[in-house]
């Protein structure tokens, strides 16, 4: 028995347990008298956006967060449901290999396991190094913070867009659970539960499980077969031992499997197509090809924190993660065999550890300084098909190693005035090897040698001042970078090749920010707003090139690069009954350097950048009223996205011109939140708009954004 099999026998079985458990909790008499809520109130936010716990006003970055109810008011199941409510913030999943985030205009990825994201994301303080890692069950989560703008410093390498950082709930130290359950369209079901508590009186545990089925909504013409379904099974055990009051240790587990048929509709014809294969209609594909997406993903982390005599802490964390990808893929996207492949396989695992020290806080100097280390063991297989037949094999290992030193100091000069810097220093070598074959001779390729390693600095400098209790203002600059890496996909050229024709260099970044955090009205209003602009060198641009009649993807350099732009967020509570937020961000992001962006020389200079909207908007409300025994509750939430150039060849195919969500949530919760029913909407208007595009020999091929869904939920706690 494997371990991804033994993992999937533990999630089955935890499954059981909880379906069973969430079934009394349905059934049980609640245990308390209903006692009217106190309503909604302005509540401080406090936030590790500098690895220590403070208030979200006294931070200068500009962070937006998600607490577990406003997830819940969102109907929020993953990070693509967050997406639209965070001005700046630009979210495709495409599949569970491969997820596109950028902050500010800056991020994205590729299948190419020699290209990194440029938006980190951490879990409990572990990051994930590649964005399949991103497609994940928000099973329980106490919060999430996104952070724009880079924050190299901290967080270390790949961190230019920005970091999205998720918080798991910790295990409590009385019995407790809760269940969920709900069913909607396309016949979606969705369980997630979880149990905590004390073995002992040192020792807390927890356990958490999540499910999710979904039949497809596209109807493939081809065999009457239904495609972009999904199924996914994750589960989480987490424990707590604390020793003594100065000593916490916290061990965690976690794996996750995931089945999808996805796929991409075709709207181009070509003669190489078979002409009549151009299809409008989002809910039809034509694809007579095996298209699947199988992944097992799982990991441990361990942390410890120790508060030392002096009040400093001493801070560790260690993990480890493993992702396996298996992808099937008619790369046409017609019923004809023109380009399929099959398997494409990703294979990572991680282990990273960090250790630190940091001061005792609210002091005239506060400090933190630590080491990190990270490394990666890659590796992936490529096999290429045309007209049926083979035409590219490739296979090769890429391992990159890491080490960081950093340290942050804030100096608080006086109650309104505080200045901070902070640095770090990484070294990174990749290492690897590449071989493509393939029956034409001139395609086979090998490179049994590729290295690149390179020690750069992320610094970041900025000054808080807090002009009166309420409203304070920051300024920063900050510089990140982004690996260098390699292209190790197939390279669809018989032009003989070097180690540096395939080698991209890193990107760097210099962001100017200015902000304003304040409460208003008494605390009944919090606003915050930032400007910046933020200067390129050296982009990392990935993009789907035809060479030869053949698709292939490409990373190159862009020379410079620019963006700028601002955010304006809000949370209002009028009255206890009713709380309104909102969000507008403006970004205005270009190539100003980009000759021989492609193969044929084209020049990009001046074009917009990639997944940069120029506007995006956001407005919810929440309202809850008494009724009878319980409390009724009302969610709608509007989002609108501005026009998007998904490729840098900014070409009409490739653009996005803007579109509007309209999602909604109604429920009623009784027995003092403990029961609950809800009924949810999602993309209730239907709206048609693109997330992905490519082009190659003549095909056009786009992602959707997800149809109309609606559902029901019921939820249940004790």
């Amino acid at each position: 028995m494997t371990i991804s099999d033994r993992a999937a026998g533990l999630v089955k079985h935890g499954l059981f347990g909880l379906t069973s458990a969430a079934a009394l909790l349905l059934l049980q008499p609640g245990s308390q008298a209903f006692a009217q809520s106190s309503g909604f109130q302005m509540e401080e936010i406090m936030v590790t956006a500098r690895k220590r716990v403070e208030s979200l006003q006294d931070v200068p970055i500009s962070v937006s967060t998600f607490s577990s109810a406003q997830l819940d008011r969102l109907s929020a199941t993953s990070l693509k449901d967050v997406k639209n409510f965070v001005p700046g913030l630009y979210y495709s999943d495409r599949s569970a290999l491969q997820t596109d985030i950028t902050i500010r205009g800056v991020g994205g990825d590729s299948r190419n396991i020699g290209i990194e994201s440029g938006t980190g994301l951490y879990v409990d303080g572990v990051y994930a190094g590649r964005t399949s890692a991103y497609n994940m069950d928000l099973a329980d989560v106490a919060q999430i913070e996104i952070l724009r703008g880079p924050q190299g410093t901290l967080f270390g390498k790949n961190t230019m867009g920005g970091v999205i950082n998720i918080v798991t709930r910790k295990p409590t130290e009385v019995l407790s659970g809760n269940a969920e359950i709900s069913y909607g369209n396309y016949n979606a079901i969705r369980f997630k539960g979880s149990v905590s508590g004390p073995l002992t009186d040192k020792l807390l545990a927890k356990a958490t499980v999540a499910t999710w089925d979904r039949d497809g909504y596209l109807h493939n013409l081809f065999d009457d077969s239904k495609l972009q379904s999904e199924k996914r099974r994750s589960g989480m055990l987490q424990f707590q031992l604390k020793p003594s009051d100065a000593l916490e240790i916290n061990l965690s587990g976690d794996y996750t499997h995931d089945d999808q048929n996805a796929v991409l509709n075709q709207l181009g014809s070509a003669a190489a197509f078979g002409a009549g294969y151009y299809n409008p209609n989002r809910f039809e594909v034509n694809t007579n090809r095996r298209n699947s997406i199988e992944r097992d993903m799982y990991g441990f982390a361990l942390s410890a924190n120790y508060t030392l005599g002096s009040g400093h802490t001493l801070t560790s964390i260690s993990s480890f993660r493993h992702v396996d990808i298996t992808v099937y893929s008619d790369i046409d996207q017609v019923p004809v065999d023109v380009f399929h492949s099959g398997p494409f396989t990703d294979n990572f695992k991680q282990y990273t550890q960090e250790l630190r020290i940091s001061s005792p806080g609210q002091q005239f100097i506060d400090y933190l300084v630590g080491l990190y280390y990270y490394k990666q063991d890659a590796s992936a297989s490529r096999n290429i098909y045309a007209s049926g037949n083979p035409i590219f094999f490739t296979r090769g290992p890429l391992d990159t190693t890491s080490f960081a030193g950093f340290a942050n100091v804030t100096a608080n000069f006086t109650p309104k005035l505080a200045v901070t810097a902070g640095v770090r220093a990484t070294y990174e070598k990749k290492e690897g090897s590449y071989q493509q074959t393939s029956p034409t001779p001139a395609f086979n390729k090998n490179f049994p040698d590729l290295r690149i390693s390179s020690t750069e600095p992320s610094w970041t400098l900025s000054a808080n001042y807090r002009w009166v209790e309420e409203v304070s203002t920051f300024l920063s600059v900050s510089r990140g970078f982004k690996s260098g890496g390699f292209n190790v996909d197939p390279l669809a050229t018989p032009a003989p090749l070097t180690n540096k024709d395939i080698t991209f260099d890193s990107e760097f970044v210099t962001s100017y920010e200015a902000g304003l955090k304040s409460e208003l009205l008494g605390g009944k209003l919090r606003l915050s707003a930032s400007v910046f602009y933020s200067e390129y060198k050296d982009r990392q641009v990935p993009q789907f090139e035809t060479i030869g009649g053949i698709p292939t993807v490409i990373t190159r350099n862009a020379g410079a690069s620019e963006v700028k732009g601002f955010e304006v967020e809000f949370t209002a509570v009028p009255n206890q009954w009713l709380l309104v937020f909102g969000g507008l961000g403006y970004l205005d992001g270009k190539y100003t350097e980009f000759a021989g962006a492609t193969t044929s020389g084209q020049n990009f200079t001046g074009h917009i950048t990639e997944k940069t909207p120029k506007w995006s908007a956001n407005i919810g409300v929440d309202m809850r009223v008494p009724v009878g025994p319980g409390e009724l509750s009302l969610s709608p939430q509007l989002a609108y996205v501005g026009k998007t150039y998904l490729q840098p060849d900014n070409l009409p195919f490739n653009i996005e011109h803007g579109y509007t969500l309209v999602n909604v949530r109604l429920g009623y919760e009784f027995q003092d939140g403990q029961y609950g029913i809800f009924a949810w909407g999602k993309n209730l208007t239907n709206a048609t708009y693109k997330e992905f595009t490519r082009q190659f020999s003549g095909s056009d091929q786009v992602l959707f954004g997800e149809p109309r869904t609606y559902g029901v939920q019921l939820n249940a706690k004790f």
